[in-house]
């Protein structure tokens, strides 16, 4: 799987006053609820707390290419899911105050630069190499950025990186035996979901709505002193 966002919150808790059990599940099901709808897939969500006053890097995990194709192209995609990763932070931080969290009490949140960003800074490096005309330029820039490709595709799945590569312009496609193999996976992956519905249905503004005002975590919250 890739990792297609992440957000991170600082709580005024003491870690070791905490179930902290607990606090890793309620966390995985606020942001699985909102991540799910946002990138049209069941995601598989990962929480990592550090001591101290917690600190919560929580990140989500899934199929970057299904997520993209809601969108039209792949360009647009990507930069639509970085937006939808901002609006997942929003998302998760109103459920937390719903639930009981004083919101003095998150000291910080932000959202991580993951793979998507990544690899819209490598098209934005693309589109401005493609204004230049120095050759000399143009050989230095290409293999930046063909070296850039191959490390962002390094920590994709496979399909994920073959949805990638399928994206650019030969011109940038790295000198790398896996190359053929990444595309050869998104394309038998793509015919698979061809044949399958989709784990989750289109993306609802209604259903989006309904959550950000619907109910309070049920067993009470973890986090709270």
């Amino acid at each position: 799987m890739t990792i297609i966002a992440g957000i991170e919150f600082h709580f005024d808790f003491d870690y070791h006053e905490i179930n902290t059990n607990e606090a890793e599940n309620y966390l995985k099901e606020v942001t699985y609820k909102y991540s799910s709808l946002l990138f049209n897939q069941n995601n598989k969500i990962e929480v990592i707390l550090r001591e101290g006053s917690i600190k919560a890097t929580i990140l989500v995990l899934g199929t970057l290419y299904i997520a993209i194709g809601q969108y039209g192209s792949f360009r647009s995609g990507i930069e639509y899911i970085i937006k939808d990763s901002r609006l997942l932070l929003d998302s998760v931080a109103s459920e937390f105050i719903k639930n009981g969290i004083n919101e003095k009490d998150i000291i910080k949140s932000k959202k991580l630069y993951c793979i998507p960003n990544r690899i819209r800074r490598i098209l934005l490096a693309i589109e401005n190499l493609e204004k230049k005309n120095s050759y000399e330029t143009l050989t230095k820039e290409i293999a930046k950025i063909k070296k850039s490709i191959q490390n962002t595709c390094y920590f994709m799945d496979d399909q994920d990186a073959g949805s990638f590569i399928l994206s650019l312009n030969k011109n940038y496609w790295p000198d790398d035996r896996r190359i053929p193999f990444y595309i050869e996976q998104y394309k038998l992956a793509a015919r698979e979901e061809d044949v399958k519905s989709n784990p989750i249905s289109n993306k609802s503004e209604m259903a989006l709505n309904a959550l950000l005002s619907n109910n309070s975590y049920q067993n009470g919250n973890p986090l709270e002193k």
